[in-house]
């Protein structure tokens, strides 16, 4: 039978003692008179062990910084907190915090208060963004054509939201300055936080846009004893888009789905799809924009013909179906080029 080598009480010892006298005096936790909790002035994170992290509200940062600030006696464990905030003025408060403590069968409660004051200060990531520090530049243009407002626009949503996601998993990331080439064929200059987000990002519009990437990098600093480059990403446009009609070795085609390598043709009077890269379409020359396309009311259809009403002279007229061509609606899209008229093929 164990007994307690201090008042001789017989029962469970630790280290050589009953519970009494080993928890006579003893604390499990301390916490300093104050704790220093740092905020952004710019973005309102806070920095808490070593990260800038985002919190619902001062309070619930408040909590968190002075539940963090609790140091534990080695071998023990806390395993409940519970925590009351006062707020003295909107830079100081008080914390009083509930702590139920395990160490090795024993369960102890405590209770510990301190003072938390938040600091302004200025997380590195705002301080990169007022002095407009960048890695890499997305430059967007197109090649022997201009780029419209819209094709912009849609371009550089589909950028921010890129970012946004990224900066969901590394809060590092983020748009340092934006600029629209105004005048020529227009275009964009994106400059991104980090090279790895221009790459990713360039490679995305490449794969939807069908557009080519051409990057070059100059060296900016080291870090950790490590270059850091400053990455140019080049995204060109090519000069067709979906739906367009060009010129191609003497043909006429409709553009449909295109990719970061090739994009699929559909010649305008067969019918028939191929494939082409984009170095091949280089000498491909627009000679209809999607948004050029015309409506022509049907007046009636057969299996092999549609007869439609002349978009420009109203005179009816019939057209042979391209294959698998399906009316569907009460108009259908036409191109006219050089007074000839086609059906647009599917």
């Amino acid at each position: 039978m164990s007994f307690c080598v201090k008042c001789g009480a017989e029962g469970p010892v630790y280290e050589s003692v009953c519970e009494r006298c080993f928890l006579e005096n003893r604390q499990f936790t301390k916490v300093a008179d104050h704790v220093d909790l740092p905020q952004c002035a710019h973005c309102k994170d806070f920095s808490m062990e070593g990260k800038w992290v985002t919190q619902p509200t001062v309070e619930a940062a408040v909590e968190e910084a002075a539940i963090q600030s609790v140091q534990v006696m080695e071998g023990a464990q806390v395993v409940e907190v519970g925590a009351e905030v006062i707020e003295a003025d909107k830079l100081n408060f008080r914390v009083n915090m509930q702590l139920a403590v395990e160490y090795k069968e024993l369960r102890v409660e405590e209770e510990r208060d301190t003072i938390v004051r938040v600091k302004n200060s200025v997380c590195g990531r705002c301080s990169k963004i007022k002095g407009s520090y960048f890695e890499s530049t997305l430059q967007v243009r197109s090649r022997d054509r201009k780029l419209t407002e819209k094709e912009v626009d849609a371009i550089l949503d589909r950028v921010q939201s890129m970012v946004e996601e990224m900066a969901a998993e590394n809060r590092e990331v983020f748009i340092s300055k934006l600029d629209r080439v105004v005048g020529g064929a227009g275009g964009a200059d994106v400059y991104l936080s980090s090279n790895s987000a221009g790459k990713v990002i360039s490679r995305n519009l490449a794969e939807q846009y069908g557009a080519e990437v051409k990057d070059t990098a100059k060296l900016l600093t080291k870090r950790e004893g490590k270059d850091v480059y400053r990455v140019t990403y080049l995204v060109r446009l090519p000069a067709y888009r979906y739906g367009d009609v060009v010129m191609f070795r003497k043909r006429m085609y409709l553009v449909g789905a295109t990719r970061a390598s090739n994009a699929k043709l559909t010649d305008m009077r067969t019918g028939e799809s191929l494939m082409f890269s984009h170095g091949d379409l280089q000498d491909a020359k627009v000679i209809g924009m999607k948004d050029e396309m015309l409506d022509a009311v049907v007046l009636t259809e057969t299996t092999k013909e549609v007869q439609i009403l002349h978009p420009t002279t109203m005179r009816p007229i019939e057209l042979r179906k391209p294959p698998r061509f399906e009316v569907k609606k009460d108009t259908v899209k036409v191109f006219v080029y050089d007074e000839e008229i086609f059906l647009l093929p599917k």
